[in-house]
């Protein structure tokens, strides 16, 4: 055995170097069974949080949906034709304002998914859906900055 810091040969006993006075540090190299051991072990933590989940599986997230709601209806009427329908509904200052405070309900629920989503994974190890809640979480904040813009450039 050598010390880690002057490289002097030291005693399997030791605790501190003789020539330089530094701790003594043991590392135990690993064989490659014990490496393949590890990995497994690893596999069975991927197993257990299907088990936390199936074991909390009454656990839900109400938010989700709300997000997915007011986000989509934001969208759908920042983008749906109006002028087809009536000349000058799509750009008046009412349907603006409908389009920023549906984006903002879609931002709020989606950042709340977030946070119970979080809160699940403090306490049980899982998230609920949590592609579809970031998805949703950035999709809300580009129609609420769309929305915003549009509210304060266009003149009517």
């Amino acid at each position: 055995m050598y010390c880690r810091k002057c490289g002097v040969e030291i005693k399997e006993s030791a605790k501190f170097c003789d020539s330089c006075g530094a701790e003594v540090v043991k590392v135990k190299q690993k064989s490659y069974s014990e490496k393949y051991n590890e990995s497994k072990i690893q596999g069975n933590k991927k197993d257990s949080e299907a088990k936390r989940r199936e074991k909390h599986k009454d656990q839900k997230n109400p938010y989700i949906s709300a997000a997915m709601f007011a986000t989509l209806v934001a969208l759908g009427l920042a983008i749906f034709p109006w002028n087809m329908i009536g000349k000058g509904i799509g750009i008046s200052l009412p349907m603006r304002i409908a389009v920023v405070v549906f984006a903002l309900l879609g931002d709020y629920h989606s950042t709340k998914a977030r946070q119970v989503n979080n809160l699940l994974y403090s306490k049980y190890g899982f998230r609920i859906r949590e592609n579809i809640v970031t998805v949703f979480y950035y999709l809300s904040i580009f129609v609420t900055i769309v929305g915003l813009f549009a509210l304060f450039m266009y003149e009517a």
